[in-house]
């Protein structure tokens, strides 16, 4: 039976909106989680007492990996010995076995994960999806090794995606192009399972270096996560700690500042970066910055570009016309790989650092 489906995370909400988990006991609408970072009074006051404010809201859309090779395992498991030999296409194998020995009941060092080669992953295969589960219980069962393998459309369509984001972001800044604070509302898209990895300190991880690499006074994010009718989240492209989304939204910030106070983006990023002798330096939203020199990085990336060259070109074509249109964009963010310093990203008794 055909049933409505909910396809915009922005309708999932709607009293009328279809449930979409209602095999879950209890369960009246499609809210996941409300979770918040950062100091909302102070930001509000910050915003309040700034000469310039600019906001706009913002999509970052869902994509899928799309290894080369889909997600498969071989299960063997060994009656005699008592030892479970996994051969899968996996990312995180520490923390396979670990969840494979809470599934099966078998100790951890009864469990080996061989990961070969594995045909491309993008953080598509870190998840412990069913068809792992059911090959090994199916050894478990039959005493034979038993495959599995997905075809293309099952990966699309059951694997983890990454992003899908509704970002509606603020940032407030002085007249001379002091960056004082930045607020986030966001709207998560996250399929019918909320199958993202949970770190335990940080609700939603990554996504609190939303303040980038600058000196910020105050900010403050809050995020919403949703049901819809699409396949589960997970950490594909850092998606479950949310890095690109959070660089994506405070650089779009810093560009809309600039075109608004009519300053070059570069100057802009350079009046705000951190410096040196401020490391090791705490964000607002509770992440420590070990060290860097990020203005001499700007400057060295900016020499090896050619910059102010490029802008002179960029100047000479919209004076005369000529030649196809020419746009210069820049980037600047603090990397963070993994899920981050182990005190705060312990998973399972993981650090996945």
């Amino acid at each position: 039976e055909a049933l409505p489906p909910v396809i915009d995370a922005r309708r999932a909400l709607d009293p009328d909106a279809p449930i979409i988990r209602d095999d879950l006991e209890g369960r009246t609408d499609n809210h996941i989680f409300d979770w918040e970072a950062g100091d909302s009074a102070a930001t509000d006051q910050v915003f309040a007492g700034s000469d310039v404010v600019v906001a706009q809201d913002v999509l970052y859309p869902r994509v899928h990996p799309a290894p080369l090779e889909t997600c498969g395992i071989v299960a063997d498991m060994d009656k005699v010995t008592g030892k479970l030999t996994v051969h899968t296409t996996t990312q995180a194998p520490h923390a396979h076995r670990t969840v494979y020995a809470l599934v099966a009941g078998l100790p951890e060092h009864k469990i080996r994960v061989v990961s070969p080669d594995i045909g491309g992953g993008f953080g598509n295969k870190v998840g412990i999806y069913p068809g792992y589960v059911c090959a090994i219980v199916g050894s478990i069962v039959t005493g034979r090794p038993v495959k599995w393998m997905e075809d293309r459309s099952e990966n699309l369509m059951t694997t983890s995606f990454a992003r899908d984001y509704h970002m509606r972001g603020e940032i407030a800044a002085t007249r001379d192009g002091k960056i004082r604070g930045i607020r986030v509302k966001t709207l998560a898209d996250h399929g019918a399972f909320n199958g993202t990895a949970q770190p335990t300190k940080f609700p939603a991880g990554f996504f609190h270096v939303f303040t980038g690499s600058y000196d910020i006074e105050a900010a403050h994010c809050a995020v919403t996560g949703v049901y819809t009718n699409k396949a589960p989240g997970g950490v594909a492209y850092a998606c479950s700690f949310r890095i690109t989304e959070a660089a994506y939204l405070v650089e779009r910030m810093i560009d809309l500042l600039a075109a608004e106070l009519d300053m070059d983006p570069a100057e802009l990023r350079m009046r705000n970066l951190l410096r040196s002798e401020q490391f090791p330096y705490s964000t607002a939203t509770g992440w420590e910055y070990d060290s860097g020199d990020y203005p001499a990085t700007l400057r060295h990336a900016m020499d090896i570009a050619g910059y102010e060259k490029l802008r002179e070109e960029q100047a000479e074509r919209r004076r005369s016309g000529d030649g196809p249109l020419m746009g210069i964009g820049i980037s600047f963010f603090t990397e963070a790989v993994g899920a981050g310093p182990r005190k705060h990203m312990d998973i399972l008794g993981l650090g996945m650092a």
